[in-house]
């Protein structure tokens, strides 16, 4: 005898019959390398060092060459009554005119010149400002190397839970095989009497559940599957069979990367200061002009010349600027140094921790492990009993039963394995 299947069950036959699955297995690297390529992030923080190098040549171009500029001026300088004229526009203007100090004026400006202006004797100034940037774009090399990492991390992370769903694909479709092997033997039990039809139907029932578990172990799949390719930047829209992470415990490092990060941020104070300090330097400048300069329109054929200065500044009193910067530079050191050694303590407790975890994971790995083995060997002799009618249907539900239980509990614990170790190696680094 048979049961008619339910429509929610022939739907989901329909559905994984038709979910796209790429032949070729799919491993870790290629969703890292994918990533390590397209992040935005990352590629932005590449252009972002070229404006390292760009402002490099920028100080270069601002300190140590001659800044040249072209300019053109015309003052218009009225004078009202002078010399009976309502208006007029003269550099000799009558006593009881009315209009700006000739003295000051000259009765106004024609000028059309070439200067240039060159800093002298500023190497302390422009070696304070280079160091200053190198700092800048060392810290920007590590935040490359940062963003890298916790991307490798996120991607692992995200691929181990596709796996997990698709290792929990594999014991499912196992065991809905494994029930119907037996389907044909129970029914035909049934039909000798041997059996009950309730019988039947509880086997049904329990193929019914598996069916269901798959179903949601699917739907759990796409939705991480699809995660780790938002996350990996991937454009396929297939399903691929992913291979199982190699995954192992990384050597403690000479020094940890993490703690650069402390370093960069106290020698950038110290740099910043240190083209702070250069505004008290004295600064030398040395200037030209060349072309014309008049203030008498008919006369500007011969008001054509050039002058020299040299600039001298020594700066003197700001206030005790320099001072106020230097202690609010000193908090801050002192703020790094707190963070750095408040992240030493954790680091260090954190990968005890997680090590201690990652043991006792292995040790209960291995008991599971062993205790599959022997539900394998029961299912097997109890298949064996059902064939000759020696077992009952609920005793052998419950064999595989017990053998989902222990098959779910060991795919969820390798996961929980596997994640603890992308877990240490992402702080032991």
């Amino acid at each position: 005898m048979r049961f008619a299947l339910p429509v929610s069950l022939v739907i989901n036959f329909i559905c994984f019959a038709f979910t796209p699955v790429l032949g070729q297995q799919a491993t870790l690297d290629y969703f890292i390398d994918h990533a390590l390529k397209s992040d935005p992030n990352i590629r932005t923080n590449v252009n972002n060092q070229q404006l390292y190098t760009l402002q490099s040549q920028l100080i270069d171009a601002q300190n140590r060459k001659p800044q040249v500029a072209f300019t053109s001026d015309y003052l218009f300088v009225p004078y009202f009554g002078s010399n009976g004229h309502v208006i007029s526009i003269t550099p000799n203007p009558s006593d009881n005119a009315f209009g700006y100090d000739i003295g000051l004026t000259n009765g106004g400006t024609y000028a059309t010149q070439m200067q240039a202006t060159l800093n002298l004797f500023n190497k302390k100034t422009i070696s304070a400002l280079q160091d200053q940037n190198t700092g800048l774009a060392n810290a920007n090399s590590y935040a490359k190397g940062q963003l890298e990492h916790d991307l490798r991390r996120a991607i692992t992370d995200q691929y181990i839970l596709v796996y997990q769903a698709q290792q929990q694909e594999e014991y499912l479709n196992s065991i809905i095989h494994e029930i119907n092997e037996r389907r044909p033997t129970v029914e035909a039990l049934v039909k000798r009497g041997l059996l009950q039809q309730s019988d039947y139907l509880l086997l049904e029932i329990e193929l019914n559940t598996r069916q269901n578990d798959l179903s949601t172990a699917r739907i759990a799949e796409v939705s991480a599957y699809g995660t780790l390719k938002n996350l990996s930047i991937v454009s396929d829209t297939g399903l691929a069979k992913l291979q199982e992470p190699a995954l192992s415990i990384a050597v403690n490092p000479n020094t940890f990367y993490f703690k650069q990060k402390f370093k960069l941020d106290s020698l950038n104070l110290v740099l910043q200061q240190n083209a702070f300090n250069t505004k008290y330097l004295p600064t030398l400048t040395l200037g030209g002009n060349g072309g014309m300069l008049a203030s008498d329109f008919t006369n500007i054929p011969h008001n054509v010349g050039f002058d020299v200065s040299l600039h001298l500044n020594i700066p003197i009193y700001d206030g005790h600027q320099r001072k106020i910067v230097e202690s609010q530079n000193k908090v801050a050191q002192q703020n790094i140094i707190y963070a750095r050694d408040n992240f030493t303590v954790q680091q260090k407790n954190y990968l005890e921790s997680v090590h201690k975890q990652i043991d006792l994971f292995n040790q209960s790995n291995t008991q599971l492990q062993g205790l599959i083995d022997k539900q394998e060997l029961l299912l097997k002799l109890d298949a064996e009993k059902l064939q000759s009618g020696q077992l009952s249907i609920i005793e052998y539900v419950k064999s595989l039963q017990d053998y989902a239980a222990a098959k779910q509990s060991l795919t969820v614990a390798k996961s929980q394995l596997l994640l603890l170790i992308d877990q240490y190696n992402y702080y032991n680094w």
